[in-house]
């Protein structure tokens, strides 16, 4: 109780590690929440969980709750999940992608995350699991990063012409990127114009300051989306 207090004051150090895959990873207690973060980043929790959770209120929470599959592509230490579970009570199957075992052991020893019942967990390379799995969803969240940077298959049409096989026929992608500069700024439009045919996609700028959302629905299906 203590220490939670002081946490409003400033923040606490609570652990930290290395992995191989994202570098220093630190466990921080501020203003009485936990938070993991990588040297750059916010990791999980904290800012990146308002994001996401912006990105889910625009698909509708009502809507959400009522799916039945969801897959999380770079899971963490499992924010978006918290959100799904404690808030919008999402009692169907997810499937968290990770490629990190690391931050997957600093999910289940500081944020609970073997503890969601409904949660089935893969310590994989997201291109290799979207590559070989024969499941469908509802709803694929796509929040791949290294630190502050996105791997470029990301952005390659390889990757996002075979997410397109594993949506159910009213499925939808919330893609969540990052938007420093011109260069990235452009990549998004390239992305966005090269889908534009694949996808009914609707852009959110600037959320949170420097991430930009991309919600992604097969087109002709725009009732996945929230109006």
């Amino acid at each position: 109780m203590f220490r939670r207090i002081l946490s409003y004051i400033f923040p606490l150090s609570l652990h930290q590690r290395t992995s191989t895959v994202s570098g220093t990873l630190s466990v921080t207690l501020l203003n009485g929440k936990k938070l993991l973060n990588s040297p750059n980043t916010d990791y999980s929790y904290g800012r990146l969980q308002q994001v996401l959770r912006f990105g889910l209120e625009q698909i509708g929470f009502s809507a959400i709750k009522k799916q039945k599959k969801i897959l999380i592509l770079g899971i963490a230490a499992g924010s978006v999940v918290e959100t799904l579970v404690k808030e919008i009570a999402f009692d169907g199957e997810i499937h968290g992608v990770e490629i990190d075992p690391e931050v997957i052991a600093i999910g289940k020893q500081f944020f609970d995350l073997d503890k969601v019942k409904n949660l089935q967990l893969f310590i994989q390379d997201a291109q290799e699991y979207v590559k070989n799995t024969s499941e469908r969803y509802d709803l694929i969240i796509v929040d791949i990063f290294q630190d502050d940077q996105m791997p470029s298959f990301l952005f390659a049409p390889p990757f996002f012409l075979q997410l397109n096989t594993l949506l159910n026929s009213n499925g939808v992608i919330l893609f969540n990127t990052i938007v420093k500069n011109k260069s990235q700024a452009q990549r998004n439009r390239g992305f966005v114009q090269y889908f534009q045919n694949t996808y009914q996609i609707t852009v959110f700028p600037k959320v949170k300051q420097e991430n930009q959302l991309l919600l992604l629905a097969k087109k002709n299906l725009n009732s996945s989306i929230k109006k």
